[in-house]
């Protein structure tokens, strides 16, 4: 592999800003999630609301999981945007 996509500070920047929004993201919304499996009592998502499924787990409704069913993969998404990123436009 001998490609330099000669990209300047400011882009790196830029991307490296993407990568860090979908990683906020990704652990936001897997934490909420392992914080309310573990503690759902708990004061940091005690307010999130939920429905009870037939098989007796519950479907958050709110927070980043009341946004998409699964929203920690547009995080993902976003990480491999910016990893894509960095092999440079043309």
């Amino acid at each position: 592999v001998d490609h330099d996509p000669m990209l300047q500070w400011p882009a790196l920047a830029a991307i490296l800003g993407v990568n860090m929004i979908g990683y906020s993201i990704f652990r936001g919304a897997n934490g909420q999630k392992d914080q309310f499996r573990t503690d759902p009592n708990s004061p940091e998502v005690s307010h999130l609301t939920f429905l009870q499924t037939k098989r007796g787990t519950k479907l958050l409704t709110s927070g980043w999981w009341g946004m998409a069913r699964k929203i920690n993969y547009t995080g993902d998404w976003i990480m491999g945007l910016s990893w894509c990123m960095v092999c440079g436009f043309e």
